[in-house]
C-alpha cells in the first residue's frame, strides 16, 4: 500500500511523542500529560460540555455543577495518563505492575482460578482499561484481545507493535476467520480481553444501565457460552495519578439449560449490573467522552449484529 505524506507526518509525531514520554522520568511524563489535558479541557469545550451533559443525564440533580465539571475533568486528565502508560509499554515490567497496582482485592481470584481453563474477561471504560489485560498477563494469564485497523498503516503496525511488547496477542477484527480463531484460543486456555460498555451499531442485546437500556455488543456472552468458558468482570480504577486498583470478581458461568439469547442477556446484565455499581461510586473514573456512547440510540437501517463486533 501507497503511504501518504499525511500517514508520514502521523507516524513521525506519535513516534516523537513515544520517546519524549519514554525518556522521561514517569511521574514527570504524567505532569506533562497533565498539562495537556488541562489545555483540551478548556479549549475543545464542546467535548467537556458534552461530557457533563452525560453525567447530569445519568446522575440527575445529585452533583452540583462544580461537582459535574470535576468530574469530567478527572475523566479527561486519565485518559491522558493512560495514554502515557500506554506509549511507555516498552518499559513495562511484571516487577513495576506489582509496585503501582493494588492487587489486595483479587488474592482470593488468584488463588481461586485455574489460569489453563480459559474465560473472558469484560472490561469497562474506567481507570486505566489497559492495564486490566497487562496486570493479568503479568501473572502468567494468557491475554488476547480483538482489534480495528487504523486507516494509517504505519501508525496501525506500530500500535501492534506496542502491544507484542506486552505480551497480549491481537487478532484482527476484519479478519475473516475471525470466530474460529477466538474459539479456538478460549479453548486453548486463554482468555479473551474485552470492552463491554460500547454501544452497539447494529441491533444486540438490550441491558439496563447507567439508568437507560443500553444496545450492546454481544461478543462477551456469545463467546463465552460457545466455548462454554465463564466471564470474569474486571475493574482497572486509578488512585491518585500514579497508582491503580485492579479488581476482579466474581465469574458468571454460562447457563445452558437456557435458551441461548436469554442466556446471552442474562450474563451481559449482570456484567453491567456490577460496572453500573462502580460507576455510580467513583464516577470519576468513567470514560465520559467515548464516541460510541452507550447510551446513543441504535443507528437506523442496520443489520443484526454478529459476535464477531466488539
Amino acid at each position: 500500500m501507497q503511504h501518504r505524506l499525511k500517514h508520514y507526518v502521523e507516524y513521525a509525531a506519535l513516534r516523537s511523542t513515544q520517546g519524549l514520554f519514554n525518556i522521561l522520568p514517569y511521574r514527570l511524563a504524567l505532569g506533562v500529560g497533565w498539562v495537556l489535558a488541562f489545555i483540551t479541557f478548556y479549549l475543545v469545550r464542546f467535548r467537556r460540555q458534552l461530557a457533563e451533559e452525560r453525567i447530569r443525564i445519568v446522575f440527575g440533580d445529585k452533583y452540583t455543577t462544580h461537582e459535574v465539571r470535576t468530574i469530567a475533568w478527572v475523566s479527561m486528565r486519565n485518559l491522558f495518563f493512560n495514554t502515557i502508560e500506554l506509549l511507555r509499554v516498552p518499559r513495562i515490567t511484571k516487577e513495576w505492575v506489582q509496585e503501582v497496582t493494588d492487587f489486595s482485592d483479587t488474592q482470593s481470584f488468584w488463588e481461586r482460578e485455574n489460569p489453563e481453563k480459559g474465560g473472558v474477561f469484560a472490561i469497562p471504560h474506567m481507570g486505566n482499561w489497559d492495564l486490566s489485560g497487562i496486570g493479568a498477563y503479568c501473572f502468567g494469564i494468557p491475554i488476547f484481545i480483538i482489534t480495528g485497523n487504523q486507516r494509517n498503516v504505519l501508525v496501525n503496525d506500530f500500535l501492534n507493535r506496542l502491544r507484542g511488547f506486552t505480551g497480549v496477542e491481537t487478532i484482527v477484527r476484519d479478519d475473516p476467520s475471525l470466530s474460529r480463531k477466538v474459539m479456538k484460543s478460549l479453548k486453548a486456555g486463554k482468555y479473551l480481553a474485552i470492552m463491554t460498555d460500547l454501544r452497539s451499531k447494529n441491533p444486540g442485546i438490550k441491558a439496563q444501565f447507567l439508568g437507560a437500556e443500553a444496545n450492546l455488543v454481544p461478543g462477551m456472552a456469545v463467546y463465552a457460552q460457545l466455548a462454554r468458558v465463564p466471564v470474569y468482570p474486571v475493574i482497572v480504577t486509578r488512585v491518585g495519578w500514579a497508582r491503580h486498583r485492579w479488581r476482579a470478581f466474581d465469574p458468571i458461568q454460562p447457563d445452558r439449560s437456557l435458551d441461548r439469547k436469554e442466556d446471552w442477556q442474562r450474563m451481559t446484565q449482570l456484567v453491567m449490573d456490577i460496572f453500573d455499581k462502580a460507576i455510580r461510586e467513583e464516577p470519576e473514573q468513567f470514560f465520559w467522552y467515548n464516541k460510541r456512547w452507550v447510551l446513543d440510540p441504535l443507528e437506523p437501517e442496520t443489520k443484526s449484529d454478529s459476535p464477531t463486533d466488539g
